[in-house]
């Protein structure tokens, strides 16, 4: 049997618009896989294990997993939600010290919420 394979003149913008839309797709499964290993590293450790982990995350980082576990969390936090949207419009500008420490003592709150928990089961 020999199949024959057609194919099709795709104007540029459509075809630039698909790929874009692609790598979108795997950048975000990328961002989801790596967040998930950190995020169960953090669970998989003790209390005062996991917390020292928190606080001691760079600022990128930080955010990029509290994004994930707020996301994950299904929570409708205004504050992190703020932090967030600052940190996406102007991702170069560093977070004050308060709301620094309001972020790791949020997401390390987040950590322990049975959301989180059963989420991390289910993916």
């Amino acid at each position: 049997m020999t199949y024959e394979t057609k194919t099709m003149e795709v104007p540029v913008a459509i075809a630039d618009r698909v790929q874009a839309l692609i790598d979108a797709y795997k950048a975000k499964e990328k961002f989801k896989a790596e967040r998930k290993v950190v995020v169960n590293n953090l669970l998989s450790m003790d209390s005062l294990g996991c917390e020292m982990a928190v606080y001691s995350m760079p600022q990128g980082e930080l955010l990029d997993t509290l994004r994930f576990v707020y996301e994950l969390s299904g929570t409708n936090n205004k504050f992190i939600k703020n932090i967030l949207t600052q940190s996406r419009e102007n991702p170069k500008k560093a977070l004050s010290d308060s709301q620094r420490s309001s972020a790791k003592g949020l997401l390390f709150n987040l950590l322990n919420e049975p959301s989180v928990i059963s989420g991390m089961k289910e993916s």
